[in-house]
Formats: C-alpha cells, structure tokens, sequence
C-alpha cells in the first residue's frame, strides 16, 4: 500500500470508497466497516462544523476507548479542526486543568462521564445528540492543509501541571507515509489499538491503519492490561503488526509464544532494558521519539539475544537527529550529548506556553534556513552503525555525596544482570538527611517456569547484584538498596510511575546480627570509624556504601585493616565483600597463620582505650604489630 502526502482523514475517506464493506474498526462491542466509519464521521464532522469549528479550532474529545473514540477524532479532522483527545480515567482536576488550558470550542463526550463543561461552549453529547439528518454522503469542504493543526496533546510537565502540544498535519501525514511504508500495512492487516486515548501512542495506532486499509482491533480493558491474556488475545485476533508500550511489550515477550500471525511487536515510551530471546517468531522494534516530534523519532529492530540494552534505532524518513552539547555542537560519536529533532515531525510548540516553546523550539542550525529542532533533554550516544543509545535524561542528573550521577545508566547496568527483567533507579530522601540511591527491579522469570509465572531461584538479592554492579558502574553509582516488586507501577499511559515506588522497607531483624567474635568485633570498630559512625549500633550485614561509603573511603578502610591485621588484603576485596561479615571471612581465609587473626583481635581488644603511644608499647611487649 503506497501512502501520498495527502491529509490522513481524506486518505480515510478514499479507503471508504475504495474498500466500503471492509472492516475498519473492531471494538469488543461493536464493529464499523470503512463505509460506516465514513458516514459516522461525515455526520459528526457537519454538526462540528456548524458549531463552529474550521481550521486551528480546538475539539476536546473525552471517551472511553470505543469505535466512538476513532469516529470522533476523525470528524475533528474533517471539519477541520485540530481534537484534543483527554483521558476520562484521568482524575477530574486534571481534566479540568486540560480544558481550561485548552479552551476548546467543542467538546465531545458522553453523559455518563464527570467531566468539567464550564469553559467549554458547546457540548456534543454522543448519547443524546441526534446527528441522523447531517450529511453522511460527503465530508465538509473545509480548506485545510499540512500547516493546520492536526491534534493538541497533552503531556506531563516539569512543573506538575501537563502541558499541551500542538502537531500539524504535516508531522502526522509523515508519520503515516513513513509507518504505511515501514511494516507494509494494507488491507487485510489487523493491527491492535492499545493505547488510551490521551497518550499520544494512539495517534500512532489509529491513523497509519485507518489510512491503509487495514483492520484497527480494539482488546477490552481487562485484556489490555494482562501480558498473558493480551499475548493469547493478539494470537486469537490474528494481529499481524501492533504497539505495546515497553514494559508491557517487555512482559509479553517474556512469555513463551503461541503460534500467531504477529510479524513485527512495536514499542517504546520507556527506556527498553531488554531484548527477544532466540527463536522469537517476530520482531521486536523500538522506537523513540518524545510527543514534540509527532510520536517517533526513530526506530530500530531488536536482535534476538543481544546483550544490554538495545538501542533506539535511527530517525525514520522526514526527521533530523542531533547529538550536542550544552553549546548546540556536536559532540563525537560514542560521547553522551542532548538529542535534538529537526525535520517535518517537529511540532509547532507548547499551546499558551510562547516561553517555554521559545526555550524548547529553537532554530535548528544544521537544517534548512528558517527551521527548527526540538531540544529533547534526553541523553543519548551514537554508536559507529549510527544506531543511537539512550543514556537518560539531562533532568534526571542527580547528586550524591558530591557525585553527579545519570539514572539511566543506573538502569541500564542493573538491568543487565540476568535475573533481572526491569530495572528503575531513583534518588530518595525519605528522612531528611537520609539519601540514597535505590534500584526497584522486576525479577527475570526462570525460563522452566515462565508459563506458571513462579519466580522461583530467580529474585535477585542485593548480594548478588552488588557485586555485579560493582564490576560495571563507579562505587558511587551503585544503589545502596535494591527492591524486587513483582512488577512496576505504571501510569495509565503504559510508563514507569515513579511516583508510586514503594518506600524501601528497614533491615529485617535477621538482618540486625551483632559481631559474633573477636574478629567481626575488631572489623567493626575500624568499619564504622572509617565511616564516621562510631556510635552507631553494630550490624554485620550493614552495607558500606548504604551507609555513605565511597571509593575514597573503602580505600582508607582497606589499608587500616591491612595494617591492623598484617594480612594482604588489596582494596577490590572490600569492594566486593561491602559488609563486616563478608569482610571477615576474607580475612579468615588469608590468614597466614591459624589464629591470627583472634590473636590480633585480643590484643585489640586488651589495648582499647589507650593512647597511641601505649598501644604501641603494649602490642610491643605481646609481640605484635600495629
């Protein structure tokens, strides 16, 4: 199916008369063919029109996910008008800052939905409001071109309050033209339609598969939401080609595959940790690409089995990438830089927001005279394919203990290791004083047991990951706690809710064992005065560097010890061994002569309290060492 430059609504309208009897829109109540979807959206398009809308006229659009949901949005585009989709799940200041923000001419909805109408002048109400004499034949004669607005959507906001974007028809018909071409939609292709409304991944699913010809299959909630029962639910609607978002798309590839017609899973929205075990039936393809830039950015194939974390592909057909400094320059391939997106995706800026458009919308140096690109605040690396490499955020820069620190790249390391299917890393505080750097993870389901979903052998527990940690990230970077959750929350548009991390539970009692000899005794009080502790209570499984150890630190500690116990003992070993129990057994086995070690430890214990001169004298006259 060959895709031209044209409008996607008209596009729409042109498979209506090409191809009127095929389904176009399968919702888990009701189905429309292409005829009918055209004769729907005719209808609503008039009576939109009548109310007002044309070009650059703003149409809320809040609906549960439905045929109504694609039928709406279409006529939006028909009359001309740019929709503005909201999510009727979203709690009701949200969607009423969203109303107010936008002030929309219209707003579509149903009368079973909470929704705040007071800045909005005309309601339609699909439930009640009597289309039935508008004309379905046709659509209206509206001028619209590629300059016009297509959708405002929203999306979260450093501030807290979410901020609209504005898209043109010209980043959507690329976006389709490329998408068509890509996977090789068309009629007799299904593809699934996952995404709520509000989250500009819908835009993705719905428009390149109306504009094609193909089939848009709608699961039912309780289905969407379930890796398992969505995997058998794709199979049994013979999807060929769909979007997951990544942690989901992440689940449903963990599972073990059941005979389908799935040729290409896509994903993105979150960083993908992960890639398809050897032998998967599809392919996995991530993409990137933040709402400023029409939904994706770029795209790459996953190699089955490959090792880390994938990378996010090159740009797809109309767009521009950018690697640069704090300056806008470009940095060499392999250093992290800011991306930033030139090219017909670009958006036109934040709606009502001109300064932050101004500070986020700038001239784009390396393109044509007179364009833009978008200053993503992501961090990425190009490798020497020219695939790129998300390396984090530039806002998600965190400092500890003197120490800058990409969360990212936290994530990355932690999701490396093999029991691990999902990693998150954050920056807590939650006693004043008390910061730490925490890694919730999702355990790797052991491959026996994936289809029972037990878990079991497969947790990791922070003994098994620091050390790992410790031979691919610098000291400071290593989280001090590490929390397994079965899996992690998710906002209702399919990412990583940081927000509802749990707060990491305290030490269990089993935890808390005091010294158990002499030499766990004698660790403990250089362990804690290195540390600046002395007064703190014992614990043997106490972690070094959760209690504010570093590099430096661990350096110092290493060299007290090696005098104090005259055993060699090189700085790695307590980096690898970070408690006082792990620290005593290495010492035990490097102990040159049986019982050392409790010797040294009693002349310690003999001499405590003194002062220098006289622990001198006193290890002198037992025949010891300092």
């Amino acid at each position: 199916m060959t895709v031209t430059s044209d409008l996607v609504h008209r596009l729409v309208g042109e498979q209506a008369r090409r191809r009127p009897d095929t389904l176009a829109v399968v919702g888990p109540r009701d189905r429309l063919t292409y005829a009918e979807l055209d004769r729907r959206s005719n209808r609503l398009a008039h009576h939109l029109v009548e109310q007002g809308v044309g070009p650059d006229t703003l149409v809320a659009v809040c609906l549960p996910r439905s045929v109504d949901s694609v039928v709406a949005p279409l006529a939006v585009l028909k009359a001309g008008g740019a929709y503005v989709p909201l999510d009727p799940e979203y709690p009701p200041q949200r969607l009423a800052h969203m109303l107010t923000d936008a002030r929309p001419a219209v707003l579509v909805t149903t009368s079973d939905l909470a929704v705040v109408t007071s800045q909005v002048r005309h309601v339609v109400d699909l439930r009640v409001t009597d289309l039935a004499a508008r004309p379905a034949d046709h659509a209206p004669r509206v001028a619209v071109d590629n300059s016009d607005l297509a959708y405002v959507i929203y999306t979260s906001g450093s501030t807290g309050k979410p901020k609209g974007v504005q898209v043109p028809h010209a980043g959507l018909t690329n976006l389709v033209a490329w998408h068509v071409r890509r996977y090789a939609l068309g009629p007799g292709e299904r593809t699934a339609h996952v995404a709520a409304l509000g989250f500009d991944a819908s835009v993705w699913e719905i428009w390149p598969a109306l504009a094609s010809g193909a089939t848009l299959l709608l699961p039912d909630d309780a289905d969407r939401t379930h890796p398992r029962r969505l995997r058998d639910w794709l199979a049994e609607e013979g999807v060929t080609v769909t979007f997951l978002p990544t942690p989901l798309a992440e689940e449903v590839v963990a599972l073990p595959p059941r005979r389908s017609a799935l040729r290409a899973l896509l994903t993105g929205g979150d960083a993908l940790t992960t890639s398809p075990p050897p032998g998967t039936p599809f392919d996995l393809v991530n993409h990137y690409g933040p709402t400023e830039a029409t939904v994706v950015t770029t795209a790459g194939v996953v190699r089955q089995g490959e090792p880390g974390p994938p990378p996010i592909g090159t740009p797809i057909t109309g767009l521009r990438v950018h690697v640069l400094d704090e300056n806008l320059t470009p940095v060499p391939d392999g250093s992290p830089g800011e991306l930033c997106v030139g090219g017909v995706g670009v958006a036109r800026g934040y709606l009502h927001r001109p300064g932050l458009t101004a500070e986020r919308f700038v001239p784009d140096p390396y393109g044509p005279p007179g364009s833009r690109m978008y200053r993503t605040g992501d961090l990425v690396s190009r490798r020497d394919d020219g695939a790129l490499e998300f390396r984090g955020r530039v806002d998600d820069q965190v400092k500890l203990r003197g120490f800058r620190i990409e969360l990212g790249e936290v994530e990355a390391a932690v999701a490396g290791h093999p029991a691990v299917a999902r990693a998150v890393a954050v920056l807590r505080e939650d006693r004043p004083g008390d910061r730490r750097l925490v890694a919730y993870v999702v355990p790797a389901r052991p491959e026996a047991d994936a289809e029972s979903g037990s878990r079991a052998d497969a947790e990791p527990t922070l003994k098994d990951l620091d050390g790992y940690l410790r031979e691919r990230l610098p000291t400071y970077m290593v989280p001090s706690t590490i929390v397994a959750l079965d899996e992690l929350p998710l906002t209702r548009n399919g990412k990583v809710d940081r927000r509802a991390l749990p707060t990491p539970e305290p030490p269990s009692s089993a935890d808390a064992v005091a010294p158990r000899d002499a030499v766990e005794e004698l660790i403990a009080d250089t362990w804690y005065d290195v540390l600046g502790l002395p007064d703190r209570p014992r614990h043997v499984h106490d972690n070094f560097f959760a209690l504010g150890g570093h590099s430096l630190l661990a350096t110092q500690l290493t060299a007290r010890l090696r005098n104090l116990f005259d055993v060699p003992l090189p700085t790695q070993v307590t980096l690898r061994a970070p408690t006082i129990a792990a620290l005593a057994d290495e010492l035990r086995a490097r102990e040159p002569v049986p019982g050392h070690l409790t010797t040294v430890a009693e002349k310690h214990r003999l001499v405590a309290g003194l002062s220098d001169e006289e622990v001198e004298r006193m290890l002198a006259e037992l025949g010891g060492s300092s």
